[in-house]
């Protein structure tokens, strides 16, 4: 009887075991396979993941900062800080006007032109004298102060620049450096943050109107499994994990839950993303225009593009990650749509897209995670503005 007892429990545990294994068996090959011989986008994606595996803070955690009722608007005058992620790690000094030093020395100059943006005109990743600001200053006969601040859009630049215009000299001339990558997107969730403050006919108590699907969007549990994943060390790291990760996020899409890069639905042809983003652009340029008057100064634009569109190969990646078409983008439509509503209002711009898009190695001047400018894609913005933004300044 105890024998036959016996029998039964290694009847049962092999049972189990071979149960165990026809799981874990394919999973085992899917795992391989997929490392060696997966997608370019799973590669991109595995990638990302190692890069982001020792980040402990955010790029701005502990900066010295001064903030007040606008939000931040300048940097504590005479600071140094570092700037650390597991892609860059850099010094940066403030000088007593609270706004990046460029690294120049310089005496004579004929005027001073703040560029005001976010972190891209700041130089996130860089050194100081490593800005395209810095190095455009190098070329140019006036003094270029870099009052950018990361994290914040027109919306918030034009308070900043009324309220440190008379601290900045009372410069009669200012550059809006404008991120095509999510600039859009900034100034659309500012409205959220602040409803009621705009003339256009958006029905901002309307609780049903989805306004932008990255804000809200009705995949909680979807979300809660998602973040689970991501926080598990191990589950993470598996490439047959993310590769049913990505099937998923490609019903969701389907869904028109558009669970992707800002970019990417500013480039969309099938969607009309941009429309609220330019009705609310449209009142910040009035907005403006009306503090040019009052403060009798002069403006103009500089683009700064999206890596998705100078990389070829890294766009087509990113649309067969997140299962778009071809033929439903348009890398230049953020641009195209910039252009006309700076045309409109007879603002001088410029934009290096396509310039920047034509050099060698495009894929060296972005970093991959951080997606900030590298040190040479710093010098090729400036290369590829600084004959335009000379004559247009002068």
């Amino acid at each position: 009887m105890l024998h036959i007892f016996k029998f039964h429990k290694y009847k049962y545990l092999l049972g189990m075991l071979l149960i165990v294994l026809g799981f874990t068996l394919p999973l085992f090959v899917f795992e391989i396979a997929f490392r060696m011989f997966g997608p370019d986008w799973l590669d991109l994606r595995m990638r990302e993941i190692s890069l982001n595996e020792n980040v402990f803070f955010d790029t701005d955690y502990g900066w010295p900062i001064e903030c007040n009722e606008i939000g931040c608007y300048k940097f504590v005058p005479n600071s140094e800080f570092l700037v650390s992620t597991n892609e860059y790690s850099h010094s940066v000094h403030i000088g007593s006007d609270g706004y990046r030093l460029n690294g120049n020395r310089i005496s004579d100059f004929r005027k001073t032109i703040p560029f005001v943006g976010d972190s891209f005109t700041f130089g996130v990743g860089v050194e100081d004298h490593q800005t395209f600001v810095s190095i455009l200053e190098r070329d140019s006969n006036n003094r270029y102060l870099n009052i950018g601040i990361p994290g914040n859009s027109i919306v918030q630049q034009i308070d900043i620049v009324k309220k440190r215009h008379d601290d900045l000299g009372r410069p009669n001339e200012y550059v809006f450096v404008f991120f095509l990558g999510n600039d859009f997107q900034n100034i659309l969730e500012s409205r959220l943050l602040a409803p009621g403050t705009y003339s256009n006919n958006i029905d901002l108590e309307d609780e049903e109107v989805d306004y932008y699907p990255t804000v809200s969007n009705n995949f909680s549990i979807l979300a809660t499994i998602n973040q689970f994943v991501i926080d598990n060390r191990f589950l993470r790291e598996l490439y047959t994990v993310q590769w049913l990760r990505h099937k998923v996020l490609i019903l969701v899409n389907q869904s028109n839950a558009d669970l992707m890069d800002p970019i990417f639905l500013m480039m969309r042809k099938d969607k009309e993303y941009l429309y609220e983003s330019k009705s609310i652009f449209v009142d910040e340029l009035r907005r403006l225009d009306d503090l040019a008057d009052a403060l009798d100064f002069q403006y103009a634009f500089l683009i700064v593009p999206d890596r998705h569109q100078i990389d070829s190969d890294l766009l087509k990646i990113r649309m067969d990650y997140y299962g778009i078409d071809s033929e439903d983008i348009d890398y230049m439509l953020p641009n195209n749509v910039l252009s006309i509503l700076l045309d409109e209002h007879q603002i001088t711009y410029i934009d290096p897209t396509e310039c920047m898009k034509t050099q060698d190695n495009v894929n060296e001047l972005f970093y991959i995670l951080d997606n900030h400018l590298t040190v040479k894609g710093h010098a090729t913005m400036a290369k590829c503005v600084g004959n335009s933004i000379n004559d247009k300044l002068e």
